[in-house]
């Protein structure tokens, strides 16, 4: 209980330390919607980690306090690095606004590291659940992909906590095991002009992997009643050597144990120190 109750007070330090150093942080808008906008807060380096929240494509907010912690909870060294957490469209029937507006953001995070002299080698992606799922789609589109606001610059890695690889094949396990009674966030998402058929070769990252691919880690409880665990096994076998699968036994959809957290935490420093060029000059 005191090794738990210590952990939690450097956790909320550690926030309050973020919160005070960059109580404004940046505002950088990317388009004319009030959820197309970024919030920057700059580190001591000249390396970027990009955070994309949650929510099943329907809900979330790049500000809100439950994304901000949950940011907090996965990376404690993120004052060594530049940060930026975007917002994105989100709602019923609106797909694919959020990954448009992904590709549109991190083409404008690139135009400002650019304007701030911050290494364009040197970028991670990440998210979680939903945000993983957009974090993959910026880090795998390529030439096949239709859609808007395709980089030639990728970046080094993205860290897909327990993300969505595969659209259809979500939908389908959603649909089977009724855990959200009447609610299939996925069908809620996609909506009834398209069909999820047409629409999941293009939106879904495993369709998108070439040779080209950055490194991924990925994150993933095999008890995941959310997102299923085959999603993590499916971008596994697409990848091969360049993935590397964090599989939490029993882990759920969040609600990880302290010593299951803290090595989640391990895993992602690790992989960062590995993706990242020059690591002394964190």
């Amino acid at each position: 209980m005191i090794k738990k109750t210590t952990f939690l007070c450097i956790l909320f330090i550690s926030f309050l330390g973020f919160a005070q150093e960059n109580l404004a942080p940046i505002e950088i808008s990317y388009g004319s919607h009030q959820k197309q906008k970024i919030d920057f807060y700059e580190g001591k380096s000249n390396k970027i980690l990009i955070w994309v929240h949650g929510g099943g494509w329907l809900f979330g907010d790049k500000s809100s306090e439950r994304w901000v912690r949950r940011f907090h909870n996965h990376f404690l060294d993120h004052e060594n690095r530049n940060i930026y957490m975007i917002g994105y469209r989100t709602g019923e029937a609106t797909a694919p606004n959020a990954v448009d507006d992904v590709m549109c953001a991190y083409k404008k995070i690139l135009e400002d590291a650019i304007y701030r002299n911050f290494s364009k080698d040197d970028i991670v992606v990440a998210g979680a659940s939903a945000g993983g799922h957009l974090a993959l789609m910026i880090g795998f589109a390529n030439d096949s992909f239709n859609g808007k606001c395709i980089s030639i610059i990728k970046p080094k890695s993205v860290i897909n906590i327990f993300g969505i690889t595969e659209i259809e094949k979500t939908s389908e396990f959603l649909d089977k095991t009724k855990f959200f009674k009447a609610s299939n966030y996925v069908r809620e998402w996609i909506g009834s002009d398209l069909k999820i058929s047409e629409v999941t070769q293009n939106l879904s990252p495993v369709y998108l992997i070439n040779e080209n691919s950055p490194n991924v880690l990925t994150v993933h409880g095999t008890s995941d009643r959310w997102v299923p665990y085959e999603q993590a096994l499916l971008l596994d076998e697409k990848l091969g050597d360049k993935h590397k699968l964090l599989t939490v036994e029993d882990g759920g959809h969040y609600g990880f144990s302290e010593d299951e957290d803290n090595l989640i935490r391990q895993t992602i420093a690790s992989f960062l120190n590995k993706n990242y060029s020059n690591i002394n000059n964190e």
